[in-house]
């Protein structure tokens, strides 16, 4: 996706998607997938891999200028935040998005986040995105999350020399996102941008499923409404987080589509 014109370079500066995988071929794919479909002209991989099986295979579609490609080997002592800190180090553009291996991501993504950007922030995110769990109980039934600070997985923002993840192994994007908010010009995306990015649960997450269903009563007003819905009513479904509006329906149906293309469903 790299642009050869250097006016139209000037008008859309690179932007680095950091990717931190290890053994997760099939979901991998499915990321690689959301990355290609992007509407944003001029982007690159930045791939941190430290599984025991490499992945170099899976880049082959792509031109050895748009792909970063660092193999770490996993028994180096390093936890997440320490990978995350490497494919800071590594990118090359001038915007850097974070972008899980094992995450969903609508086609307009990085397009709607630049944009922001654009306003004069120095990095932005998500007030919230929706959920998948994979299980059978929930396989059809998409759910709305958010988190009053932000979704930190979904930040987007200039390129920094200052501001870096923490060296552990869970939560290293809460805090990394707190910096931001910090140190630099933010913003939140409202909700109506929720569609932008689906979460999922897939078994081997870093955080549980307990952590993910957790959005469905992270404030008052949810919980009050996740009583009333899961143990007075016994419809948990009912809950107004499952209510989707038109834009994530059609964005949670692409979800499905790619996920049953790279067998995940």
């Amino acid at each position: 996706m790299d642009l050869t014109d250097s006016n139209a370079e000037h008008t859309n500066p690179l932007v680095s998607c950091l990717i931190v995988t290890a053994d997760r071929e099939a979901l991998l794919r499915r990321s690689l997938h959301s990355y290609k479909n992007q509407t944003y002209p001029n982007t690159e991989l930045v791939i941190v891999d430290n599984g025991h099986e490499p992945i170099q295979s899976l880049l082959d579609e792509f031109s050895s200028e748009e792909v970063q490609y660092i193999r770490i080997d996993p028994s180096e002592e390093m936890v997440l935040g320490d990978l995350r800190n490497i494919s800071l180090s590594e990118a090359k553009g001038d915007y850097l998005i974070c972008w899980d291996d094992d995450d969903w991501f609508h086609p307009k993504r990085i397009e709607i986040e630049f944009k922001t950007l654009q306003e004069g922030y120095d990095a932005c995110c998500l007030t919230g995105n929706l959920f998948h769990i994979d299980t059978e109980e929930f396989m059809e039934h998409p759910y709305r999350g958010s988190l009053p600070k932000g979704s930190p997985s979904s930040i987007m923002h200039k390129k920094s020399s200052d501001i870096r993840y923490p060296s552990l192994p869970r939560k290293e994007d809460t805090v990394y996102l707190e910096k931001w908010r910090n140190k630099k010009k933010y913003k939140r995306l409202d909700l109506s941008y929720s569609y932008l990015f689906v979460r999922v649960f897939h078994g081997s997450n870093v955080s549980s499923k307990k952590h993910f269903l957790r959005r469905l009563k992270n404030n008052p007003i949810s919980w009050v409404q996740y009583i009333w819905y899961a143990k007075i009513k016994n419809q948990l479904f009912d809950h107004p987080k499952f209510n989707l509006t038109e834009k994530e329906i059609e964005s949670f149906n692409l979800f499905i589509e790619d996920s049953k293309k790279f067998g995940l469903l």
